[in-house]
């Protein structure tokens, strides 16, 4: 997508534990928005196929989740980030700081879910076998609540308890009425 009508192009920061539902609504907005998906997941598992989910791995494709955001603003194209969970507030940032130069609108979005709730999602993932990252395990959601710093203020919060598609819903239309843009598939 170009940048949307009436304004610059947007990227999307989705922040919360792992099993929040940060991917579900990514695709969301890829899917509905036009929105470039820029996943830190995929990223990384291209970048190291025999990953040991290291942190140097780890910091390494959030520098290419950054240098592709920096590109997708270069060229006008609004983009959601995925794969991050956002806990250090560092690391937002630092996407802010690529998002401004670019003269993109940033746009925070929280999807605040229980810690017991978010270890249940990533077990049942896990027994199916459907995410990309095999360090994903229940216990990753205490690692991440430990340094999760609170999101920044303005940001959008979205209760994940909510059924996904509502969380995704609720998503797209802000970010929708942010970027001034209508919905894939909406009439009018």
């Amino acid at each position: 997508m170009s940048a949307p009508r009436g304004g610059s192009p947007v990227v999307v920061a989705l922040i919360g534990l792992p099993g929040s539902g940060k991917s579900l609504v990514a695709r969301a907005l890829a899917d509905q928005l036009d929105f470039r998906r820029v996943d830190r997941d995929a990223i990384r598992h291209a970048m190291f196929p025999r990953c040991s989910y290291s942190f140097v791995e780890k910091r390494a494709s959030f520098r290419g989740v950054l240098l592709a955001l920096e590109v997708n603003c270069m060229l006008g194209e609004s983009s959601v980030i995925d794969g991050c969970t956002f806990s250090r507030r560092a690391d937002l940032a630092r996407v802010d700081q690529i998002v401004r130069q670019h003269a993109c609108t940033p746009v925070a979005i929280f999807l605040d879910c229980p810690s017991e709730l978010a270890r249940e999602r990533i077990a049942r993932d896990v027994a199916e076998n459907r995410h990309l990252a095999r360090d994903r395990t229940p216990d990753i959601v205490g690692d991440v609540l430990a340094r999760m710093e609170p999101p920044p203020p303005g940001a959008l919060t979205i209760d994940a308890r909510l059924p996904a598609t509502e969380v995704c819903r609720l998503a797209v239309e802000a970010v929708a009425a942010i970027a001034q843009v209508r919905r894939a598939g909406a009439a009018g």
